[in-house]
């Protein structure tokens, strides 16, 4: 996705980055609303003394430790060097720049074989980590570890039963709260995982959380420029400040609908997934809560476009997060639809299927 406007999480997000580490940063929001693509203009602005480890746990289905290990690292093949430290020094000879060619976190072949050719070992992970970015600093440079959609992993446990996330959180506050040695940023569209991120007694005093959400409308409006769109207020009343959707109405637009034809059919798309979610809920196909208590959930968005979580809060709720209908703020404590064309979807679905 392209980057637009965010100049405010940008600034943020630099002085963050140009303090001491002393906190894990969780980015957070609605899908589609750029989370991403800020984290990368952001990395591509820093000074050349920084060192950026991006891992995306989106790009690989990740379902156990091996494939943990797979995303997290990659292997540099024929490398003979014996030790950790040996290997990462080599690597930042020529400067920080050396390592920006890797898609994961550099290791040796060898290294990689015998820290971690069984599974019970995998707590071992952390302890070359703290190496890397212990001889990171050492150079003079400043390591970044970024983890994106890291609630892909949530379920992932070690040979000992554990759960990898808590090990792997317990190693982030340690890397920035006690250590200082690199900063840590983690990024989820998942709302539902940063609520037990921010109810985390290990995490209170040592995490902070940044939101970003969709575009106000007067900087949804700038963005509709560089897009070449039209009827302003048209677009802001189906699709609000959400990226995303700007890009979807932008290629149908392409294709040769107009404005009015391309968002029409973007709703009805969005009028119809909601149908579909309700359809199989009703048939017993998906398992959810009562179909009724679910349809009460969305009725209550008819002529109210956010509420405070525990007004409503219930397992119709909760399941409408998971489905990417509702978005729910933990730290604000507030919910409301993902996007401004799922709210214009439920009032659609409000005239006859909920009404």
């Amino acid at each position: 996705m392209a980057f637009y406007n965010r100049e405010k999480e940008i600034k943020e997000l630099k002085a963050v980055l140009s303090g001491e580490p002393n906190l894990v940063w969780f980015v957070y929001g609605p899908i589609n609303s750029g989370k991403t693509a800020l984290l990368i203009k952001v990395f591509e602005d820093l000074p050349e003394d920084y060192i950026v480890f991006y891992i995306n746990f989106r790009w690989r289905d990740v379902t156990n430790v091996e494939d943990l290990l797979q995303v997290l690292f990659e292997v540099k093949y024929g490398d003979s060097k014996k030790t950790a430290k040996e290997f990462i020094r080599e690597l930042i000879k020529t400067g920080g720049k050396a390592l920006e060619k890797f898609k994961g976190i550099p290791i040796s072949e060898r290294l990689f074989d015998l820290l971690f050719n069984n599974a019970k070992k995998v707590d071992d992970v952390f302890r070359y980590l703290e190496i890397v970015f212990e001889e990171i600093r050492n150079k003079g440079l400043k390591a970044v570890f970024v983890l994106d959609e890291m609630q892909t992993i949530k379920e992932i446990v070690n040979a000992a039963g554990k759960s990898v996330l808590s090990g792997l959180f317990n190693f982030l506050v340690g890397m920035t709260k006690e250590k200082h040695l690199c900063h840590c940023l983690c990024a989820t569209s998942d709302c539902l995982f940063i609520e037990n991120i921010y109810s985390n007694a290990r995490l209170e005093g040592r995490a902070k959380y940044l939101l970003v959400d969709d575009l106000d409308k007067e900087e949804a409006f700038s963005v509709y420029d560089a897009f070449g769109f039209q009827d302003k207020n048209l677009v802001w009343d189906y699709i609000g400040g959400k990226i995303g959707d700007m890009v979807s109405l932008f290629e149908e637009k392409k294709r040769g609908y107009k404005e009015q034809e391309a968002l029409d059919r973007m709703l009805k798309d969005e009028v119809g997934r909601i149908e579909w979610m309700l359809d199989l809920v009703e048939e017993g196909e998906k398992i959810g809560p009562d179909i009724e208590e679910i349809k009460n959930t969305l009725r209550k968005f008819k002529n109210k476009e956010k509420w405070l979580y525990r007004e409503i809060k219930g397992k119709a709720l909760k399941f409408l997060i998971q489905e990417n209908v509702l978005f729910y703020n933990p730290v604000e404590g507030t919910v409301c639809p993902q996007g401004r064309l799922i709210l214009k979807a439920i009032r659609e679905l409000c005239k006859d299927l909920l009404k």
